[in-house]
Formats: structure tokens, sequence, C-alpha cells
């Protein structure tokens, strides 16, 4: 990232930022997504659709029609969300800013707690009633194994796109007992210090488990348990109104991320903006929660 903004593109900023923006968010890759670069509105709504498990078909009998079965989902994109920073004019002419630190990653650290913050606020007992008792401090492979044999027996879950979001308590007793002989060598998941799929989930590490007041420390899913839609945000007029406007997609995923700029002569301060408009929505009841209490 440029250590100044004099003479930076806002498109330059945008695709620079793009790196951390595939790490912040990499842990949608999780929950069915639905996302489009075509504008929209905030309060608007979207459908999405996720499947019904088939059931296979005698085909002796001939091969009569039978589509899988598409339950139609409503998500309203509720939430506009951003982060917004200025700097005055002293600032701008007195020193070089860098826009990464000063910038960037605390808005992405802030954009990722607002949206993992409301995909767990879906994780509740009223929703996915299934749940087990485990401290951090007995939390291992074994139990992985019981969560599995859970969604394969109890709630008959795809056995494909599944993952466990878990706190850093939890995730940290994985990192403890998974020995060597389960991950052989120096592998680039021991060095970033990151728990490698197991057990047929992949597993991410989350800081906002327990906010949901449920004593909830970590949820073993499939992925169309928790839904979440994005769209580009609506710039009409943007321009009209002196402000830049620099799309991007975060690759891999899809996500749309819009940055922007612009300077406020009353305030002598020049603005910049990430924003994300979405909507989540609990999906279909295919999730064990893991409980501390």
């Amino acid at each position: 990232m440029a250590n100044t903004i004099a003479g930076v593109n806002l498109a330059e900023i945008a695709q620079e930022s793009l790196p951390g923006l595939s790490s912040t968010f990499s842990p949608l890759n999780a929950v069915s997504t639905d996302f489009s670069t075509d504008a929209a509105a905030a309060g608007e709504s979207v459908t999405t659709r996720i499947p019904t498990k088939p059931t296979a078909q005698n085909l002796a009998s001939g091969y009569t029609h039978n589509d899988t079965t598409l339950v139609a989902k409503t998500i309203t994109l509720d939430t506009f969300y951003g982060f917004t920073y200025g700097f005055t004019d002293a600032e701008r002419s007195k020193s070089a800013i860098n826009l990464g630190e000063i910038f960037i990653e605390p808005a992405l650290s802030a954009l990722g707690d607002k949206v993992f913050g409301d995909l767990w606020n879906l994780v509740m007992h009223a929703t996915f009633s299934t749940n087990t008792t485990i401290t951090a401090a007995n939390f291992d492979r074994d139990d992985l194994a019981d969560l599995r044999a859970t969604l394969n027996d109890t709630l008959k879950a795809p056995a494909q796109g599944r993952a466990l979001i878990c706190d850093s308590q939890h995730y940290a007793a994985l990192l403890k007992t998974l020995n060597a002989a389960e991950i052989p060598g120096m592998t680039a998941e021991k060095q970033d210090g990151a728990v490698p799929r197991v057990a047929g989930f992949d597993i991410y590490e989350t800081n906002l488990a327990d906010d949901n007041g449920e004593n909830t420390a970590a949820f073993a899913m499939h992925r169309s348990s928790l839904l979440f839609a994005g769209r580009s945000v609506d710039a009409t007029g943007a321009a009209e109104a002196g402000v830049e406007v620099a799309d991007v997609v975060i690759p891999g995923l899809g996500l749309p991320v819009q940055f922007r700029r612009w300077y406020d002569p009353s305030l002598g301060r020049l603005n910049y903006s990430v924003g994300l408009l979405y909507g989540v929505s609990a999906g279909a009841d295919y999730g064990v929660r893991v409980k501390t209490a």
C-alpha cells in the first residue's frame, strides 16, 4: 500500500486492498452465498435458493423427471456498513500517510467483525436446536468425529460443504491435539498456526463466539445453514456530488466491495470510505451448536 495519498488513484487503493479483503472474508466460504455486481439499494430483497436432499429413483421404471427441490429464501439487503476515515489538510501537508495502516487495516477489521457477528447471531437455539457441550480443554479430533456423526445420522446433512466455526480457545485446543503424525512435516498450515481440513470440516476461527448470549463456542454446519447475500452499492449521483467511486470484487469469493473518496471543503478534510451492502439469513437446519455450559 502506498505510503502517501498524494496522487494515488482510488482504483489503485481498492485493488491493493484485495489480499487483505480475501484474508478477512475467507470464512464466508463456509456459508451459502449469493453475490452479484448488480447495483442495489439498502432495503431491497433478493431471493436465493437452497436445494433439499434428493431421493434416488428406480430408473428401470423409466426416466421420470425429478427435479431437486429448491427452497426459496428471501434475504433483505438491510445492512449497509463500512468504515470512513478523514485526513485534514494539515495532516496531508505535514507527513506521509500510510493508508494501509491508518485506513485499510482498521476498516477490514471493523467490517469483518460486523459481518461475522451478524452471521453468528443467527446461531441460536431457536433455529438450530441440536447441540452438545464440550469445553475447550477437552476439545479434540474425536469430538470432530462425533460432530460429523451427528450431521450424518441425526440431521442427514450433505457430506460436502461442511465447516466448523469455533472460538479461539477451541481452535487452539485443536492446534495442540493435532500431532505430527496427522499433519506430517512443516506444512503451510503449521507455519501459519492454521488447523487444516479435519473429519470433513473446513475449520475457521472467530473471536465473536459467545456474543449471542447462549454460550455457543462453535458451530459444526453444512454451508446451507447460513445464508449471506451481497450486492454492489448503487452509486447513482455520486459523481455529480463530487464523490469518486471504485468497486472491486474479492477474487475467489465474488463479494463486491465499494471504496469512495471525497473532499469536504467545509472541514478541510479528504475522506475515504469502504463499505458493504449485504443481508444474512438462517437456512437449512444442518448445524450443531457446541456449547461451553
